[in-house]
């Protein structure tokens, strides 16, 4: 489990944080050559848009399911739960193949029962007793930053934006729509059991934070 702390920065906020990650901070490596990559992803929830309802009051143990690519790799994706318990998170995840991908989205899903990965498993009986299936896409640009001590990632996300009224996040074609209309910056930082003061310190943590979440978003335009 995770701590988590996110805070919304203004264009001006976010230039001047950029430059003290820089002093102290390593690229992720996976980053291209400007330190940013794209993430893209389609998140299930029930007909009831049960995940959704669960974020906005508040429960104190809630679960989300999404799949994601990065770039435009459409031969590597990876399936997650991403978990909330209190103030904690937690991630597990699998590969999936992009035939698999194509499966799940026509809702052909009944091969999922019999793979060896649990949590493909465990979205199966999810979909066939929840009826949960793909509901709302969520892209945006990534800039991320890591430290060894705590084991402490720091991303800085722009341009949120979703696919209207469309689930099939694999077309580059489809039209997609900012969720914002203000320029902001989503600072998180993200630490496993302490936050070392250096990072603290130049992401101002210990006054900032809030609640907002991409998927909810996203959701403006379902």
């Amino acid at each position: 489990m995770r701590h988590e702390i996110k805070s919304r920065l203004r264009p001006a906020e976010a230039i001047a944080l950029r430059g003290r990650l820089l002093a102290v901070m390593q690229r992720d490596p996976h980053a291209g050559a400007d330190g940013t990559y794209e993430i893209h992803s389609v998140y299930l929830d029930t007909p009831s848009r049960r995940a959704l309802t669960e974020k906005q009051v508040g429960m104190p143990v809630r679960h989300k399911y999404r799949i994601r690519y990065y770039n435009d790799n459409r031969d590597f994706f990876r399936l997650e739960r991403k978990s909330k318990v209190g103030s904690l998170c937690d991630k597990v995840g699998c590969s999936m193949t992009r035939a698999e991908i194509d499966q799940l989205m026509a809702g052909n899903v009944d091969w999922m029962l019999a793979c060896d990965r649990p949590l493909l498993r465990e979205v199966y009986l999810r979909m066939h007793t929840e009826l949960m299936a793909p509901s709302v896409q969520v892209h945006y640009t990534r800039e991320a930053y890591v430290y060894g001590p705590g084991n402490v990632r720091v991303t800085l996300d722009t341009n949120i934006r979703t696919g209207l009224w469309n689930t099939d996040f694999l077309s580059a074609d489809q039209p997609r729509i900012r969720t914002q209309s203000d320029d902001f910056t989503l600072l998180e930082v993200k630490f496993d059991n302490y936050l070392p003061d250096i990072i603290r310190d130049i992401t101002d943590c210990g006054c900032r934070g809030m609640s907002f979440s991409k998927f909810e978003a996203c959701h403006t335009y379902d």
